[in-house]
């Protein structure tokens, strides 16, 4: 999917809740993403990608003692 050539609308549900299922990430953390970036898909996508690979990163450096 050329992803540069789409933009979510916010304001409308389906449009959120198709796009957060296409991203595998909640609604929630959608219209976070669309806050911090803009509504591009391409810039939502990208910015979803690099906050998952930081929160795996921080949950394999946690340490039990």
């Amino acid at each position: 999917m050329l992803l540069e050539k789409f933009f979510i609308d916010e304001s409308k549900p389906v449009h959120v809740s198709w796009w957060a299922e296409q991203f595998d990430v909640s609604e929630e953390a959608l219209l976070e993403a669309i806050a911090a970036v803009g509504n591009k898909a391409n810039a939502v996508q990208t910015y979803l990608a690099e906050r998952k690979v930081t929160q795996a990163a921080q949950s394999s450096s946690l340490t039990v003692g």
